[in-house]
């Protein structure tokens, strides 16, 4: 999966990048974040994943926005990717798991439904999202991750709109240290 690649990607060039750094002071040293920013894997996932839509005839966007016409930033969708032939557009959100983030992306997603372009009347609503462990990947492990997924998507859908588990996906990641262990999850929901 494209995610996955990505996720690895930008745990692996974080490592890289620190490795051999001078010590941070002791006090905090414990309490540094060790994985990559979202953002950084959002970024890297549009980067990659351009290839894979354009062959399937979509030309996909980065924040996507929403115009109000209200000052400051407008409301935006991580990745929006349109397809002139079909005359749709897939919106995808990506992030963190946790089921606030499931819930907060569902509401919005499913709030911009109807902000559809002319040209691009058929909306789909998608949120991709994943968990790092510090665990060996087991079927265990992947399975009660699902049954998450789904238990979770259960109780943020809301009033006008579900949330539907499609698929769950796991994999090792790279770990620096063979005593190391690192996995990831990542969740694909439907919003409708």
């Amino acid at each position: 999966m494209l995610l996955q690649a990505t996720i690895e990607l930008a745990h692996t060039e974080r490592w890289a990048l620190e490795r051999g750094e001078l010590q941070a002071p002791p006090e905090i040293a414990s309490r540094l974040r060790t994985d990559a920013y979202e953002v950084t894997v959002v970024d890297q996932f549009h980067r990659i994943a351009r290839r894979f839509f354009e062959r399937n005839g979509y030309r996909a966007v980065w924040e996507r926005p929403f115009p109000t016409g209200l000052p400051g930033h407008p409301t935006s969708i991580d990745i929006a990717a349109f397809n002139n032939a079909t005359g749709s557009e897939l919106r995808i959100e990506l992030g963190v798991y946790s089921r606030t983030k499931l819930k907060t992306d569902s509401i919005k997603l499913a709030s911009l439904t109807e902000e559809a372009l002319s040209d691009y009347s058929e909306v789909v609503n998608m949120i991709l999202l994943w968990a790092v462990r510090r665990t060996k990947l087991t079927r265990a492990e992947a399975s009660k991750a699902m049954r998450r997924f789904n238990e979770d998507a259960l109780r943020v859908s809301g009033d006008g709109y579900t949330v539907s588990p499609l698929l769950s996906s796991s994999a090792d990641l790279f770990a620096a240290e063979p005593s190391h262990n690192r996995s990831v999850t990542v969740g694909l929901f439907e919003v409708t």
